[in-house]
Parts: structure tokens; sequence; C-alpha cells
């Protein structure tokens, strides 16, 4: 890393089609507040080098890519950020999307990030997840939701091996927000989980 310092977080956590991107993408807009999307992270390597063809033989499939890429990959992007000077860890908040998906990434994140707030976007309603995810296949070049089967791959898959991740973190500092609702209404609670958490590093 380039710093020693853990970055400051905020957990973005939910099934796929939950509203982690968009809502965090309108989070992210504050001054003192960096929206991080680890699948936008993966879509914006090079595809034809090679850990660009590695992540795709997973996302193809509607696969977590390894966590040993996946934490690798985040570091790295993050830490260029810093040395780029896009990233204050003494004023900026990371809002983090998609990382970590699993219970060993969280290990290997341990002392990487300081998790200040957990925020869990609650839908119960399967197909209302599968009818999103479509749409956004055709209108944001999402290919990895554009075949039903690989939609419901990726919810079981989130299931089974990302929902435990909740499990990590103490109760306390875990958010749940219902996001079967307009997406003002979302993030008007969401606004109201952070306020204490993010006012205090203005």
């Amino acid at each position: 890393m380039a710093t020693s310092t853990k970055y400051p977080s905020i957990l973005m956590f939910g099934c796929p089609g939950s509203g982690k991107g968009t809502q965090g993408m309108v989070v992210g807009q504050l001054p003192n507040l960096v929206h991080l999307a680890m699948g936008d992270i993966f879509r914006g390597l090079d595809k034809e080098s090679d850990i660009g063809k590695e992540f795709l033989s997973y996302s193809s499939k509607g696969q977590l890519v390894p966590d040993e890429l996946t934490i690798r990959v985040f570091r790295h992007h993050v830490d260029a950020l810093i040395e780029a000077g896009k990233i204050d860890l003494s004023y900026h908040m990371l809002i983090l999307d998609g990382i970590p998906r699993t219970t060993q990434q969280v290990e290997l994140l341990a002392d990487v990030i300081d998790v200040k707030s957990v925020i869990h976007l609650m839908i119960d309603d399967k197909d209302a997840l599968i009818a999103r995810l479509s749409k956004r296949a055709k209108t944001s070049g999402r290919p990895d939701d554009a075949d039903v089967k690989v939609i419901e791959n990726r919810i079981e898959v989130y299931e089974r091996e990302t929902h435990p991740v909740l499990e990590a973190y103490p109760k306390k500092i875990i958010a749940r927000v219902n996001a079967d609702q307009p997406p003002l209404a979302v993030l008007r609670d969401i606004a109201n989980c952070l306020v204490g958490v993010v006012s205090a590093r203005i």
C-alpha cells in the first residue's frame, strides 16, 4: 500500500439489482466521499490484457472473481488514486460497492479498510431483481446481465457466498434500508443512516 493508514470506508451491501451502484454514485458526489464500485474497476481493465481476460472468464458466467485477484486489483486502484492526489485518507471516506464479497475477502481486507458503517439494501422480490438486471443489461452495457440464467446464478452466488459477509461486522454498524422503494426514498433513508458517520469527518 502507498500508506500504512487504513482506508476509512462505508460498505454498500445488497444483492445484485438492489441499487448499490446507483445509490453509491449519488452519495459519492458529496465532497468528502468517494464511490468505488469493484465491478466498474474490473470493467475498466484492458480487456486484451491477461488480467482483463481473466476477469471476463468469470464475470461472463456470473461467477465471483477469485479473492486474491479482487483484492490485488482493488488495492492497486485505490493506491493509484492516493498517489494521484484524488483521495486523501485524512479527509475522504470510501463508499465501497461490491467489495468485500466473500468472508475470505473480509479477512484479506482486515488490515486495509476501516469499516465505519454497512448500508444493507434489502429487497425480497426475486422477479423484480431479475427485471432490474435485465433492464440494466440493455441500458448500461452490462453483458453479464443479459442472460436470465446468468442473473439467477448471480443471485444464488450472492446468497451463498456474499450474504454471510454481514456476519463479519458488528450489528451496531449495520443499517438496513428497504431498497424496494422509489430511488429518492432509498436515498433519503441512506442519508439518515450516514449523518453521524460522515459529518464527523467534514
